[in-house]
């Protein structure tokens, strides 16, 4: 019974999961229920990383494994993501 729940990894590129989330909606619960629980709310972070982690989720469905990155690029400066061989996000137009 216990072998329902359990999903074995069939290639080297499946994105990491923690039980049945991927990684990074995971780690946006939890981020969220740590600040809930040391500023005394955990049943309110606890109910806001779901809710975050939901709407993120949805954002990211259909997409790219690695969107979360790419939203890092487009919205946060240069000087945070620290790329350097890749042209500023503020140039959007090709060439070509």
């Amino acid at each position: 019974m216990a072998d329902i729940f359990l999903e074995i990894p069939r290639r080297l590129n499946d994105p990491p999961r923690m039980f049945w989330w991927d990684l990074d909606l995971s780690l946006l619960v939890l981020t969220c229920a740590l600040a809930g629980m040391v500023s005394g709310f955990f049943v309110s972070g606890c109910a806001l990383g779901f809710l975050l982690a939901a709407a993120y989720g949805r954002a990211k469905s259909g997409k790219h494994p690695a969107f979360a990155l790419h939203l890092l690029y487009w919205y946060l400066p240069a000087s945070v993501t620290g790329l350097k061989r890749t042209p500023p996000s503020y140039l959007r137009e090709m060439v070509g």
